[in-house]
């Protein structure tokens, strides 16, 4: 196939249509192949499909170009007539949390830029290297990010070098 690797890098229900190549942007439209989606109030399967709608994530830029993706997705009609979400929009939790602009990868990177470097400084190296974010966006980002610890894989806590110059000792720390 042509267009295999592209298809290869998203999720499979998403069907590759076609794509655009701008002077500064690149975008890549999809369209989504799911039959059915399970009403997010009441877990019962829906084949109703009312509408369509379409989104647009911005992706981890490629070759010196911004990358967005454009997807096509239905909206459902709950089939549960007791339930009380009558309407509900398909979602693609893989790429994107519901109402993201942009995709999870690239908010990963964007965290991880924002916890190296000053706000400002970042958002304008950013903004360089073709993502729009704003300082004040990648503060509240690096606010709401909660690192993944596994307690279970620490053995010990170190003791820093000031608490030693300080004579503090190890049961000291502990009873704090």
């Amino acid at each position: 196939m042509k267009y295999s690797l592209i298809e290869d890098m998203f999720p499979q229900y998403l069907a590759f249509k076609s794509f655009e190549i701008l002077t500064d942007q690149i975008a890549i439209n999809f369209e989504s192949q799911q039959k059915h989606m399970k009403c997010p109030r009441c877990g019962m399967e829906s084949h109703q499909i009312t509408t369509y709608f379409n989104r647009r994530l911005q992706d981890l830029p490629i070759i010196d170009k911004a990358l967005f993706l454009n997807v096509r997705l239905k909206k459902f009609r709950c089939e549960n007539r007791d339930c009380e979400q009558k309407i509900f929009n398909e979602t693609i939790d893989e790429l994107a949390f519901s109402g993201e602009r942009r995709t999870k990868r690239l908010n990963n990177m964007l965290v991880k830029f924002a916890l190296l470097h000053t706000a400002e400084g970042a958002s304008r190296f950013l903004k360089q290297n073709h993502i729009q974010i704003s300082g004040d966006t990648l503060l509240r980002m690096t606010m709401n990010w909660e690192p993944e610890i596994d307690y279970t894989k620490i053995e010990g806590i170190g003791i820093d070098d000031f608490a030693l110059k300080k004579s503090i000792t190890t049961e000291q720390l502990l009873l704090t």
